[in-house]
């Protein structure tokens, strides 16, 4: 019931932050860098990696089955990322940088990309809802 309640409260947040975002009309693109995190699982728990204890995957897992997303700057700032989950999932845990517009801590990115060495790498966001 627990579990329910907190994984409600997630989809709602991210649905209001989604939609005062995109309400709040054109605004400068800023680019945020940070690591990929499963939304749920860093507020519940802190976990930062896709890997969280003995469960292998975790963060792939939850995004895959529709929990919210988000950006963990180096900083300690976190931003839910306004994308389609399972569409970035498979990069939970690596470093990423998402532009877009932000507001009430929420990104919607028009351009995903992940380091790879030393370079980034674009990362299909897929259709938008």
């Amino acid at each position: 019931m627990m579990k329910r309640t907190v994984i409600l409260t997630l989809v709602l947040a991210l649905g209001v932050g989604v939609g005062v975002a995109l309400a709040g009309g054109e605004g400068k693109a800023k680019a945020v860098e940070g690591t990929l995190v499963d939304t749920k699982c860093y507020l519940a728990f802190g976990a930062k990696e896709n890997d969280h204890g003995s469960m292998k995957g975790c963060g792939t897992a939850c995004a895959k089955g529709g929990n919210p997303v988000g950006v963990l700057t180096a900083e300690g700032k976190y931003y839910t990322l306004g994308v389609a989950a399972p569409a970035v999932a498979d990069h939970v845990g690596h470093t990423v940088r998402a532009t877009g517009e932000i507001k009430e801590g929420v990104i919607v990115a028009k351009k995903l990309e992940m380091k790879e060495g030393n370079s980034w790498k674009e990362i299909k966001l897929g259709p938008t809802m």
